[in-house]
């Protein structure tokens, strides 16, 4: 008899496995409990617009957990901005669960009324201490100038020399001095070298991680041992060490708070607001401070070391950009945001160079919070997608030869013009509601650190140049060196 009701269990299983799958726009075919998982090797996660070319837009992948993939500007335009109100839910599932420890607190893992207050007075009160205005301006350049002490007193122009930790520590002090107003000296960084080490380390883990899918398709499998251990638990206690670390320095802040003075950083700010603010509190201040210093320094510092990189494997567009700087700025004095309307190709040469490296394939997964059409797909309530950025970058039309490096492909023939259709499609930091919050800062960051590098010093490579990533949830380049010569 046993037998029997197993097989009836099996065949009934099976008939509503593929019923359901019926629900979702046609994908590559699934089979019952692994879904596409056979599909998607090591390979397909570190590549993972290789259903791209055969689809139309919108397809649906079983990672075991259904999840529908957005692969054109059309259809994550009308995901993430025509029908915001409809995709601005998060998974509530690991790995990104696994980013906070609290369940919706901060800004990128929350959605609903949290999501909406938290990311309302942080923006209010960044946009307070000046981010996009001068003061944010100023502030960076501090940081650039303690870069610049660093490659003067550690770099002879001759040896090779890594640019990794300059570039790391100007940017992650950008953001820590935002967040918690103080920065790292270059000669003492031990601190901030073991909080990037636990960041860095938690990126990459989630990258490749079968049993995360796992734990994400069915949450009870966290309690299965190898299972639990490799896809929750080793990935939480990392975690842990990083949220030790903010929590450590967001008490640094209280400790010397006074509620009299007008705050200078974002920490005293959210401090300060939590007392006339009752959706305010110290959960939520840990997780939005982890999502800015996560957000804020590793996707940045990692788009200027592919900047680097690209522009020595292309040295004569280097040579280009540094003339037009010399030619607008010259030798006498710092770059400037004001310059920007005067450098058409350098802004150019950045919009191209966060193109061709874009270190992020895809954004957080966005819950679809009601049953919804995009284009003739139906899109269940609560289903996850997947609004996958590199297929645009990389695979859109209007971006011939993609794998080339042209930045004149974003200018019209004039060379001065920009091209609105190729600028529109620019879409690194994703579109609508949930676009970065920190995109104003880290294009300032870009175009501030990168001119004022070029300004000083020519890169040359020592080796023959290796495009292939380190892959994680944030693609970085492979450890290198290069003769940073000084003009």
């Amino acid at each position: 008899m046993i037998p029997y009701f197993f097989a009836i269990f099996v065949v009934l299983y099976v008939i509503f496995f593929y019923r359901n799958v019926r629900r979702y726009p046609k994908g590559p075919f699934p089979l019952p409990i692994i879904g596409n998982l056979y599909h998607v090797s090591v390979t397909c996660l570190r590549n993972n617009h290789v259903f791209i070319k055969d689809r139309n837009g919108c397809f649906t992948l079983f990672l075991p957990r259904p999840t529908v993939m957005f692969t054109t500007f059309d259809t994550i335009k009308e995901s993430l901005v025509t029908q915001a109100d409809s995709f601005s839910g998060r998974s509530q599932l690991p790995p990104e669960t696994l980013l906070q420890m609290h369940d919706q607190t901060g800004v990128l893992i929350s959605d609903g009324e949290v999501w909406k207050e938290q990311r309302r007075v942080s923006l209010r009160i960044l946009r307070e201490l000046g981010l996009g205005k001068n003061l944010m301006e100023a502030q960076i350049n501090r940081s650039i100038d303690e870069m610049m002490r660093q490659l003067k007193a550690t770099n002879d122009g001759v040896t090779p020399f890594d640019m990794n930790m300059p570039l790391q520590l100007c940017i992650g002090n950008v953001i820590n001095e935002t967040l918690f107003g103080y920065h790292f000296e270059y000669t003492d960084t031990e601190r901030f070298e073991y909080f990037n080490s636990v960041v860095t380390k938690h990126l990459r883990n989630l990258k490749d991680n079968f049993f995360v899918l796992i734990v994400q398709a069915w949450p009870w499998a966290k309690n299965i041992p190898l299972i639990g251990d490799k896809g929750f638990k080793e990935p939480l206690e990392n975690v842990a060490q990083y949220q030790k670390f903010i929590q450590e320095e967001v008490s640094k802040v209280a400790e010397d708070l006074h509620l009299d003075n007008e705050p200078t950083n974002f920490v005293q700010a959210y401090l300060a607001e939590m007392e006339k603010n009752k959706g305010l509190n110290m959960e939520n201040l840990h997780a939005v401070v982890v999502d800015f210093w996560m957000a804020g320094m590793e996707t940045t510092s990692t788009s200027l070391k592919w900047a680097l990189l690209i522009l020595m494997q292309n040295p004569e567009k280097q040579e280009r950009m540094r003339d037009e700087l010399l030619s607008v700025v010259g030798r006498e004095r710092r770059i400037e945001m004001a310059d920007k309307p005067r450098l058409p190709l350098f802004v150019s040469a950045i919009a191209e160079l966060q193109r061709v490296a874009n270190m992020i394939s895809f954004v957080f997964f966005h819950r679809c919070t009601e049953d919804t059409m995009i284009g003739d797909k139906f899109i269940p309530k609560d289903t996850l997608t997947f609004p996958q950025i590199f297929s645009v970058l990389k695979d859109d039309p209007i971006f011939e030869n993609p794998e080339e490096f042209r930045p004149e492909r974003f200018l019209e023939e004039d060379g001065k013009t920009v091209n609105k259709k190729a600028t529109e499609r620019m879409i690194a930091f994703g579109m609508g509601k949930r676009q970065c919050v920190g995109e104003g800062l880290a294009r300032t960051e870009i175009f501030l650190v990168l001119g004022s590098l070029l300004l000083n010093y020519r890169f040359i490579p020592i080796e023959e140049i290796d495009m292939i990533p380190i892959f994680g949830l944030v693609l970085n380049t492979r450890p290198y060196k290069c003769i940073v010569s000084p003009l």
